[in-house]
């Protein structure tokens, strides 16, 4: 297995990996205390099966609600033509096959630019983040 690197379409070594966390976990069981002491080590959420959801909001809540910046890997049953939807959830690299890079990089290629950034913006969906674009202190406010 290797990493997919979801912003570039480039293949990386497998890097390390200090918490998996289910991508079936209740979101109330995702805590600060999970992503603490990584150390500069990846966060991966697991897909049990594709047709799971789950995985794509426990994403989400991780990047908006606990505001994580590090890498964020999406392991087990993934697939090419969820590439776009992944990014755009905050993930960072996919653990793929060496084998389907090919099949990975053209779903990327066929994604429809986005219409509207979504995390990070005042337009997101949580007010965590709405809280951080609003906060004075927050650095890529942009000016009125």
């Amino acid at each position: 297995m290797t990493w997919f690197d979801l912003a570039s379409g480039n293949l990386l070594r497998r890097g390390v990996i200090g918490h998996v966390l289910s991508g079936n976990a209740p979101l109330a069981d995702i805590t600060p205390a999970d992503i603490a002491g990584l150390g500069g080590a990846a966060l991966a959420v697991r897909f049990d099966r594709f047709s799971d959801g789950r995985g794509f909001t426990a994403a989400r809540h991780i990047r908006e609600m606990l505001a994580y910046e590090g890498a964020l890997v999406a392991q087990g049953h993934v697939i090419p033509d969820q590439a776009d939807y992944l990014r755009r959830c905050g993930f960072t690299h996919a653990e793929i096959s060496l084998s389907a890079a090919p099949q990975w990089r053209r779903s990327l290629a066929l994604a429809p630019p986005a219409m509207q950034p979504v995390l990070g913006s005042p337009r997101a969906r949580s007010l965590a983040a709405c809280r951080r674009v609003q906060n004075p202190k927050h650095r890529d406010r942009r000016p009125d």
